[in-house]
Order: structure tokens, then C-alpha cells, then sequence
């Protein structure tokens, strides 16, 4: 795999990472995660290159079906650099009900290389469904969704909604629209951490990797290794993984916050 792939494995890091109602650690409520207008900007480099850069936010609220939602976003670009090798210009967004706490529609934009995807998941709480479909193929059949539910970009965002300890796991159901399942998060120790955005205390979080897909399915030993901030807003400062193609990071380096307004 040539460095810039390592973008993908940014956004699959990112957004594989789950939180729920498990294991002793308190939780604050579903919108205790969201933070509106905030803005998250990371450093992304394989081995020892800077390959690009990823952006985490919460943008301003939207309606989807005539529901207000807040709109979070991922976004995974490569630089000048990588781009000469494997362009990557990817997209996810997750559209959460505002009054109910719940994913409505989660939608993908992957462009690397010469891939090309658009798709999106459809969430049918009253038939507990989720139905996933990619460009103007025919939708897949539905997954069946267990109470409470999380696309792969929410559950970022639901993680940091609970206090979790030292030796404590988090569990969530989970799905992308093709198949439903369960992460565990294991919060190792308390930490400090320095990245370019500033030194910060942290806690250890290590995602269990056995659900996860492409390179950390092919790869005997993965591993990642995420570091949160204790403090309110609980920030993902850090990711580092190691896989059968070499190792991945991306850096906080900056956090910021931008004007947000509901949409009619």
C-alpha cells in the first residue's frame, strides 16, 4: 500500500470506533458528545511521511426529511504529495434527530484513486431497519437494527458522551447498512499527550479490531491505539495504527469552533 492510503485508514479508524451503555462507565447522555460548531483538524502521516489531512466536525444543523438534525462530518484529503501517487478526497456524514438522539441517515463520498463511491444509509426507526444503497445500484436488503444503533461516524461522537475508567469497556451495536455488529472499546490507562495542538491529559483507548475491514482483516496482529482528553469535550488527540502495511498517525493540530445555524 503507497503512504496516501493511509488516508482510508484514517477514516476507518475514525469511524470505527464505538461507544454505548456498557460496563460500569457513566453515561452523560447522548448529546453530551455533539458539541455544535466544532471543528477538529488533524495531521495524517504513514511512517514518516505527512500525507494529508483530516477534518472532524459538527456542522450547522440541517433537516433531513423534515427532522432537525445536527450534521457531523469526516472529512480525508491528501496533499500535493500523495496526491502525485493516490489521490484521496473522501466524506462521511452522519445526520443525528435533534430531539430523539438517534442516526437518520448516514452518507459516504469516497473518491481514492481511481474508486469512485457514493452511498448512503437510510434509518427506519419505526420498522427498526437501516437500508443501505451505493450510486443507482438497488438498495440491499435491510439490516435489522437492535434499539439503540450507531452509523460508523456517530458512534465517534457517541464514545465521547460517556465518562469511561481505567479498565473500563464500552460496547455499542453498530451497522454501515450491510451488516449489524458490535465494537468493544477498552480504556487502558490515563496518559498525557503532546501533539502539535498542545499537551493535553488523556486517557488510552484501544478499539477491538476483529469487526473491522480491509487492511485490519487482512492483517494478523492490528492495532489501534486512540487517545481521548478528560476533560468536557473529551477530543480524540491522537490515532496511531499498526498494520500488515506499516504504521498510520493522525495528530490533533488545532480545535476551534465556527458560527452554527439551523436550516429551514
Amino acid at each position: 500500500m503507497n503512504p496516501p492510503r493511509c488516508l482510508a485508514v484514517f477514516a476507518l479508524a475514525s469511524v470505527l470506533l464505538h461507544g454505548s451503555n456498557a460496563n460500569a462507565a457513566e453515561d452523560m447522555g447522548v448529546f453530551a458528545g455533539i458539541h455544535p460548531g466544532e471543528v477538529l483538524e488533524y495531521s495524517l502521516g504513514w511512517g514518516p511521511f505527512s500525507v494529508g489531512e483530516g477534518v472532524l466536525s459538527v456542522q450547522p444543523d440541517v433537516e433531513v426529511d423534515g427532522i432537525p438534525c445536527h450534521h457531523l462530518c469526516l472529512t480525508a484529503k491528501s496533499n500535493s504529495f500523495a496526491d502525485a501517487v493516490y489521490k484521496v478526497r473522501n466524506e462521511y456524514h452522519s445526520y443525528i434527530d435533534k430531539v430523539k438522539g438517534r442516526v437518520i441517515r448516514y452518507r459516504i463520498q469516497q473518491h481514492e484513486g481511481r474508486t469512485q463511491r457514493d452511498a448512503e444509509v437510510r434509518f427506519d426507526w419505526e420498522n427498526l431497519t437501516a437500508t443501505y444503497q451505493q450510486d443507482d445500484k438497488p438498495p440491499r436488503d435491510p439490516v435489522v437494527l437492535n434499539g439503540e444503533t450507531w452509523d460508523p461516524l456517530s458512534v465517534v461522537f457517541r464514545f465521547r458522551s460517556f465518562n469511561a475508567g481505567e479498565n473500563e469497556t464500552v460496547v455499542i451495536p453498530t451497522t454501515d447498512g450491510k451488516k449489524l455488529f458490535a465494537m468493544e472499546i477498552h480504556v487502558v490507562r490515563p496518559t498525557e499527550t503532546k501533539v502539535p495542538a498542545g499537551t493535553y491529559s488523556t486517557i488510552l483507548v484501544r478499539p477491538d479490531t476483529k469487526d473491522m475491514k480491509g487492511v485490519f482483516e487482512k492483517s494478523k496482529n492490528s492495532k489501534i491505539n486512540m487517545w481521548y482528553t478528560t476533560d468536557a469535550f473529551r477530543y480524540p488527540v491522537l490515532i496511531k495504527s499498526k498494520v500488515i502495511v506499516g504504521s498510520f498517525r493522525a495528530e490533533l493540530k488545532n480545535a476551534r469552533r465556527i458560527e452554527t445555524t439551523a436550516t429551514e
